[in-house]
Parts: structure tokens; C-alpha cells; sequence
């Protein structure tokens, strides 16, 4: 599982295979609600934390908000740009594209986002219907 921290000031980003490289005793992973994100009828996360000794704990962003995470910005900039059309033939390639990709736009590229969305106007009563 790969991770990401977004520096909201300057844009810099921090990767890291969390799994393997990251042995703080808890780590707390904010989702936001793709469906991939939950446990499923194979419990898949429950056992994933299982595996790492329940030192994760996952946190979900509100339904419909993943514009509010700005990491999902950079997140769509290294899809269009490492993995969409990308072949990896071992997990190892794959860490070396992403982090390589992270530590590019961290030296050279990396600016704080700006918001433009100004949200939807508050709907009440009978204009919400």
C-alpha cells in the first residue's frame, strides 16, 4: 500500500510504500470513500491490519468530498503521468516509478495548489426538492 503526504504550503510531497518502509507504531490513513477503500466480504483491510500488527487506523473523508483533499490533486498528476499506461513487472519497479516520480516533483515542480471551487449554494426547504 502506497501513501502520500501533501505539504498544503509548498506542494511538496512525501511518499513511501507505507507497509514496508514506514514502522511507526501507528499510522493513521485518511480515505476518502471509493469503494476499493473498504473492507468488502473478503475483510480485506481487517486482515491487511491483521498482517501489520493493527497499527493502522483508517479515517474517511465525507462522501462526495474528495475535491477537500488536495492530495488527491497530485494523486491524479502521477496517474496521468507514471501509471496510466505504465507495465511494471515487479513491485519493485513500481515503488522506484512512484517515488521516483514523487522526488521529481518535489525538487522541481512542486507548488502549493489553489482552490477554485467556491461550492454549491446552500439548498433549504422546497428549492431542494
Amino acid at each position: 500500500s502506497h501513501g502520500a503526504s501533501l505539504s498544503e504550503t509548498s506542494g511538496d510531497i512525501r511518499g513511501r510504500s507505507v507497509a514496508r518502509r514506514y514502522e511507526h507504531p501507528e499510522i493513521h490513513v485518511v480515505w476518502d470513500n471509493l469503494s476499493i477503500h473498504y473492507d468488502g466480504a473478503d475483510k480485506r483491510w481487517t486482515k491487511f491490519n491483521e498482517r501489520h500488527k493493527g497499527r493502522f487506523h483508517f479515517h474517511y473523508t465525507p462522501i462526495h468530498a474528495s475535491w477537500v483533499n488536495q492530495v488527491e490533486l497530485f494523486f491524479g498528476i502521477l496517474h496521468r503521468r507514471v501509471l496510466k499506461y505504465a507495465v511494471h513487472d515487479s513491485l519493485d519497479e513500481l515503488d522506484a516509478a512512484v517515488l521516483g516520480f514523487i522526488e521529481h516533483w518535489s525538487a522541481h515542480e512542486a507548488h502549493p495548489f489553489r482552490w477554485t471551487f467556491t461550492g454549491y449554494p446552500l439548498q433549504m426547504g422546497r428549492e431542494a426538492a
